[in-house]
């Protein structure tokens, strides 16, 4: 045996050594002359608020840095939309080493392309597979290899008033008979049931994305929004329905339709509207003094026969194929996989933390029990659906929610919005 192989194999053994030891073992050997080469590591990260991009410096960044003085790290932040239209250019022209993006369809389309690589280190594996929730790994898997680092992740849901319910005598509803004699009573109390902001469109797709997963099931969600099932089968003709009964009964607030996404929280907050369906990132908004006393429960069943599905959308860390500081990479992702900052950046940012080791509050305990409780999660409507669907979808929906609610004319324009503009 040569020196070279003797100093492999020792090199071998020292790294299967220090992940049984564990992160300590483990940092030393990050640490170590081996991993110094890599000096340098450029980060592409989509800003959505001052308050995420504060922690993303502070508890993410500067931390890796702390931990890691050796790494030069280079920012690269755009604004949401900038960055979301920006993203496969910025894959295809600029080296980048670690970016910012979502599990799903938009994961899909990128890997298709061959604009990633894959996370198999083997280092890396282990340290994910140990210390990541499932659901969160599973979401992130194409073909056989982990295309994600996850991030942070949100549920959606109901938020409601405690005080307001405890005053009327009302209940969170788990069914939706529950559901519509809870509107019912919100009416009757001269409260409006619930209320959505629709002028972008996508919060109306919240309401399309529940009703068909607990009347139709995630497989035909799935296969609905990939091309895979037309939006001319009785299944979506119902989902579209139910929508229209709704508005029928005069649940959703007039007031805030031509508004954006948070328009219905002043409301919400006065006891004017009696329930909101959001996402968690809206937490954020809510007043201090009202935040203990604002409820969280799922939206109800319909089906008997259909388990629990919720709509979780999930962000995520990948590697661009150009990058040039693999091992610089490698290092800054077995910092987040090891160490507690998720769990602190997504405090901070009022979001999930994907690791195992996250503690939900007394603010999101009812959004991480519905995640814990679902029997599989959909990434929310233009996370799933075909690039091409998302846009003539969104302005179907926003229509479907104005006077006369015509279920025929959403069909026919979620069923034109399906169609590859390449056919």
């Amino acid at each position: 045996m040569t020196l070279l192989q003797i100093a492999g194999q020792f090199f071998r053994r020292w790294v299967g050594a220090s992940l049984l030891a564990g992160p300590v073992a483990l940092c030393c050997l990050l640490h170590s002359g081996v991993a110094l080469a890599a000096d340098n590591l450029v980060v592409s990260f989509m800003i959505s608020s001052g308050n995420q991009r504060t922690a993303w410096e502070i508890e993410v960044i500067k931390k890796f840095r702390d931990a890691n003085p050796d790494i030069t790290v280079t920012q690269i932040v755009r604004a949401q939309e900038l960055y979301k239209s920006g993203f496969t250019s910025m894959l295809q022209t600029e080296a980048v080493d670690v970016a910012f993006w979502f599990a799903g369809e938009r994961l899909n389309q990128v890997v298709d392309q061959n604009l990633l690589r894959p996370m198999d280190d083997p280092v890396l594996k282990v340290a994910m597979a140990r210390n990541f929730v499932d659901s969160t790994l599973a979401a992130t898997s194409l073909r056989g290899n982990a295309y994600g680092l996850p991030l942070s992740y949100y549920g959606w849901g109901f938020y409601y008033r405690k005080s307001l319910f405890a005053s009327l005598g009302l209940r969170p509803p788990t069914q939706w008979a529950e559901f519509l004699e809870l509107g019912r009573k919100l009416k009757a109390a001269g409260i409006a049931p619930t209320a959505v902001g629709a002028a972008e469109g996508w919060p109306a797709a919240a309401w399309f994305d529940y009703l068909n997963l607990r009347l139709n099931g995630i497989e035909f969600h799935r296969k609905l929004l990939s091309g895979d099932a037309k939006f001319t089968e009785p299944k979506v003709r119902e989902v579209l329905l139910q929508w229209k009964r709704l508005q029928e009964l005069g649940f959703f607030m007039p007031e805030t339709l031509d508004k954006s996404w948070d328009a219905p929280l002043p409301f919400f907050y006065r006891n004017l509207v009696g329930v909101v369906l959001m996402g968690g990132f809206a937490s954020a908004k809510f007043p201090p003094q009202l935040a203990q006393d604002i409820g969280f429960f799922p939206f109800p069943a319909m089906a008997a026969q259909v388990p629990q599905f919720e709509d979780a959308p999930l962000d995520i860390l990948v590697l661009p194929r150009n990058g040039k500081n693999p091992e610089a990479a490698k290092r800054f992702l077995l910092f987040l996989s090891q160490s507690a900052v998720l769990n602190t950046y997504n405090n901070k940012v009022n979001q999930l933390s994907p690791l195992r080791s996250f503690q939900a509050s007394d603010n999101n305990a009812g959004e991480v029990q519905a995640l814990q409780s679902a029997k599989a999660i959909a990434f929310y409507f233009d996370r799933d659906a075909k690039p091409y669907l998302v846009e003539p979808a969104f302005a179907a929906f926003k229509q479907f929610m104005a006077a006369p609610f015509d279920v025929d004319k959403a069909i026919g324009a979620l069923d034109k919005g399906s169609i590859h503009p390449a056919r």
